[in-house]
């Protein structure tokens, strides 16, 4: 079942009301109360959206604090890079996606990306 709140549902039934054959009293309260709830559920989706554009953006703190840990680390393991990355993220209170994408654009992720610490190693091998 949709959850009534969603705004799908919030369209549907405004356009029952307003196509319905009611009291014209009944019909205008009906129809503000459903607006208002759109409005609400718009704004509330813009915030959300908000702050996680907010929260993506990572401040030259915490990019130093990512460098400074990470700096000529290269994982022994998978394990290893798993560890790194969740205390790295709880540290940094960000999510484990976040911090590996950062760490692979400032080129530090041989410490947490098992796969790139594979390479790295491998092509240190070759030369």
């Amino acid at each position: 079942m949709q959850d009534s709140r969603e705004p799908a549902a919030l369209r549907a039934a405004l356009q029952y009301v307003l196509s319905s054959e009611m009291p014209s009293e009944h019909k205008t309260v009906l129809i503000e109360a459903l607006t208002r709830a759109l409005r609400a559920e718009d704004s509330a989706r813009t915030a959300r959206e908000a702050a996680a554009s907010a929260r993506s953006e990572w401040s030259a703190g915490e990019v130093r604090v990512l460098e400074q840990r990470l700096a000529g680390r290269v994982a022994k393991s998978w394990q290893d890079a798993d560890e790194q990355l969740l205390q790295l993220a709880g540290e940094l209170q960000r999510t484990v996606e976040d911090v590996r994408d950062k760490a692979l654009e400032v080129g530090v992720g041989a410490g947490v990306d098992y796969r790139l610490a594979k390479k790295r190693k491998a092509s240190e091998e070759d030369r």
